[in-house]
């Protein structure tokens, strides 16, 4: 086997992963669409910082049964990476929660969906790396269809809305911090420390700000374990594990698929409305999710045709 084959072998090797790597997020995205759906009507019994706490302390609980013993021999560097990480997720959850007592979820939803806008260009400036015209294309594309999914007439800017810019830093921050960190460690133990640190954040908000819960519904209790399990140790496990393989644009275009799934599921178990603005708008993202992970697999077809 010559130099050039095997160049050509390791690339195939390499889009191979990258591609089960994307896969995995566009689960994550799948699973998370429908936690929204599952959870909508389940929460009135408890306050959000609570829900955020019992559903992490739910998730590290799982991760730590099954991965405990490879988190327990991570250096302790990697610990503390996992730990700060999964704090700066937790934020984006309670800055999110706060957010809406002042927005709607369509404003709330739409602006923490433009990390997609973010992630990109923040690699952009942190790698001096152009990510490419199809890269920009691609992030405008799924920026108007989830714009076309969440917001209706009404633009003007809360408080809210400022909470939820912030929780759109934290998503952006955490993706980012994500793919430096499970570059070189295991990503399981990583997810382990990164739901202990998500839980003691949020542990430590609902103390300060809320009352204890003292009578929490058994559709509250379900909405936490499912939200615990599948809806978080479980898409904790593989977005982290999928970022050794992937880039961080990738992941960001990816789940913006989360309000498509979001709203076809709403339509098909909770009678919603199907309408143009969601056909065209899911269409809009779809087209950039095609652009972005098509493209790149065509020119090196082409290149390695020559």
């Amino acid at each position: 086997m010559d130099a050039s084959t095997s160049g050509v072998c390791g690339m195939d090797s390499k889009r191979k992963f990258m591609i089960l790597g994307d896969l995995a997020v566009l689960l994550v995205s799948f699973i998370w669409g429908a936690t929204n759906v599952v959870i909508r009507d389940a929460l009135g019994g408890i306050t959000p910082f609570w829900f955020c706490a019992l559903r992490f302390a739910t998730a590290c609980a799982c991760v730590m049964l099954i991965f405990g013993r490879r988190a327990a021999a991570m250096s302790a560097q990697d610990k503390i990476a996992g730990t700060f990480t999964g704090a700066v997720f937790i934020l984006a959850y309670l800055a999110g929660a706060v957010g809406l007592l002042y927005t709607t979820a369509g404003n709330q939803s739409f602006i923490i969906s433009t990390s997609v806008v973010f992630v990109p260009l923040a690699v952009w400036l942190l790698t001096r790396r152009f990510p490419g015209w199809h890269v920009i294309i691609s992030v405008l594309l799924c920026t108007a269809g989830t714009a076309g999914l969440v917001l209706d007439g009404d633009l003007s800017v809360n408080f809210g809305d400022l909470l939820s810019a912030a929780a759109m830093f934290f998503v952006t921050a955490y993706i980012l911090l994500v793919q430096k960190f499970a570059a070189n460690a295991d990503p399981c133990g990583l997810s382990c420390w990164q739901a202990f640190g998500g839980m003691a954040v949020a542990a430590a908000a609902a103390l300060i700000f809320e009352p204890m819960p003292l009578n929490v519904p058994a559709k509250a209790w379900a909405a936490i374990i499912y939200a615990g399990t599948i809806g978080f140790a479980l898409t904790l496990v593989l977005q982290t594990t999928a970022q050794k393989y992937t880039s961080p644009t990738h992941v960001a275009i990816l789940l913006s698929t989360s309000g498509i799934f979001g709203s076809v599921l709403g339509i098909i178990f909770l009678g919603e409305p199907m309408t143009w603005r969601i056909f065209i708008a899911s269409a809009l993202i779809l087209a950039g999710i095609l652009l972005v992970e098509t493209l790149p697999a065509r020119r090196e077809k082409r290149s390695s045709g020559d």
